[in-house]
């Protein structure tokens, strides 16, 4: 006989799977007059999938800005997709490009999870004071289409 059952089992979901949870979360918390049994089904969804996936992919603002030596570069992702990051000098010229890989839907708006850019070219150079761009490509496996956004730092030294 089992006396405890323990629910221990950590498995990753599916970015499809979060997506069902959060539809079920959505249309018990649409539900003001929910049973006993809907409230415990909802209190156990949220325990499963207590950060929502970002609904539009978006590349934010880097932190600090202006920075010396170093930044951090955020952005959400709405579905998985294989992600790069690009560092542009004022004229264009492409200075850094940082492969992620393929990466799952979610908020990477962390440091921990963040793009980290050292404030280096390609051959390794510190880059000079000045304006520099950084760009985000997500190539998507579904038909959305990819996304692509470039925004504006600064680095002063």
């Amino acid at each position: 006989m089992i006396s405890k059952i323990e629910l221990t089992t950590h498995r990753q979901l599916t970015t499809l799977q979060k997506h069902h949870i959060a539809s079920a979360i959505d249309q018990l918390e649409s539900n003001s007059n929910r049973s006993s049994e809907e409230e415990i089904a909802l209190n156990i969804l949220i325990a499963i999938l207590p950060e929502r996936l970002p609904t539009q992919t978006q590349l934010l603002a880097n932190y600090p800005n202006p920075f010396n030596p170093e930044t951090w570069i955020p952005f959400k992702l709405a579905q998985d997709a294989i992600v790069t990051a690009k560092i542009y000098d004022v004229t264009g010229k492409q200075i850094r490009m940082i492969e992620l890989g393929h990466i799952p839907a979610g908020n990477y708006v962390e440091s921990s999870k963040a793009i980290y850019w050292d404030g280096r070219t390609e051959d390794g150079e510190q880059v000079s004071s000045g304006t520099y761009f950084y760009q985000i490509e997500a190539r998507l496996k579904s038909q959305a289409g990819d996304y692509t956004e470039t925004r504006k730092m600064v680095i002063l030294k």
